[in-house]
């Protein structure tokens, strides 16, 4: 991203799942059988999880748009991060997993949701292409969690319907879109079958092998 704008290149929109600085050690024994607290990875601690928007300001096109997973824990403080870098908050997205995992389900609600902050440069003329057969859409995403042939070992993957279903909404054929936390590669997956143009970055060289295999039928 530094090379990106020290060199003067924009892109039409960034779609990012980052860490969510959530992983910690815990067991549920109000389920049925005792299993391991949210502990996804080092890569998931102590991470920086608003120092990168200003970089992404900076190489977002005028009239491009940002998309932010996150913990509920921590959307205000993006929404405010996105607003002292020139970006107007538009909306909150909310995916809605239809096969949750349950846990501790005596002491607190099933977690069935996960939710992401759509904002865009400040005067942006963009992009939102609501189907012609809906009179309107919600900002509802309700997909099942990742399974079967589609699953990798990331262990926060998100579901390739629903990054689909996010880029046809708020991108066009030919776009450029930058994924910086490219993990699996579900964002240039979907990017690829509409016809997106794509840059993923993955710090980690094991999930930056799985997203290459994924997107091998795609590359020149």
């Amino acid at each position: 991203m530094r090379n990106l704008a020290k060199n003067g290149e924009k892109v039409s929109h960034i779609i990012t799942d980052p860490p969510y600085n959530i992983s910690q050690k815990n067991n549920f024994s109000t389920m049925k059988h005792k299993r391991k607290g949210v502990d996804f990875g080092e890569w998931d601690k102590e991470f920086d999880l608003f120092g990168w928007i200003n970089l992404a300001s900076l190489i977002l096109d005028k009239n491009g748009s940002i998309i932010t997973f996150c913990s509920y824990k921590f959307v205000s403080f993006i929404a405010k991060e996105y607003e002292n870098n020139g970006i107007c908050v538009k909306d909150i997205l909310v995916w809605q997993k239809s096969n949750p995992m349950p846990r501790n389900v005596n002491r607190r609600y099933v977690q069935d949701m996960e939710f992401a902050l759509w904002g865009v440069k400040n005067g942006a003329k963009w992009v939102f292409n609501k189907p012609d057969n809906k009179s309107y859409l919600r900002s509802i995403f309700q997909t099942p969690v990742v399974a079967g042939n589609e699953k990798t070992i990331h262990p926060t993957q998100k579901s390739l319907n629903l990054m689909s279903e996010i880029i046809q909404i708020h991108t066009n054929e030919k776009d450029l879109v930058l994924d910086p936390f490219m993990g699996s590669g579900t964002t240039g997956v979907a990017c690829a079958n509409l016809k997106r143009n794509f840059i993923g970055v993955e710090i980690d060289k094991d999930y930056f092998k799985i997203a290459q295999n994924r997107l091998k039928e795609f590359l020149c």
